[in-house]
């Protein structure tokens, strides 16, 4: 009972820790298809993110600005650093280059 008390706190230590490293990111620019269907990801220079759970749900060759925290987490897309607690905010007044 004791070893399973001390795994369990242990676990979310870890987690409170990793939830606090995680850093605010902002990117504005064109959002795109990610590899797998469904999945959203926007590029910032060499890097990639993965939008998909960005709220207003991001639309592929939209542009605009997201904004929310780098997780070391995964998920089904598989693909970029993934934003979580993310806003979306499109920019109509933009059009993205690619229209597939």
């Amino acid at each position: 009972m004791k070893r399973g008390l001390f795994t369990s706190c242990t676990a979310v230590s870890m987690g409170i820790a990793f939830a606090a490293a995680a850093q605010q990111v902002t990117v504005t620019g064109c959002a795109e298809s990610g590899v797998e269907n469904g999945c959203i990801v926007m590029k910032d220079g060499d890097k990639l993110y993965n939008i998909t759970r960005a709220t207003p749900k991001p639309t592929a060759n939209t542009y605009g600005t997201v904004t929310g925290a780098a997780s070391g987490g995964i998920d089904l897309c598989q693909q970029g650093t993934l934003l979580t607690a993310a806003q979306w905010k499109p920019d109509a007044s933009k059009v993205c280059g690619n229209t597939q």
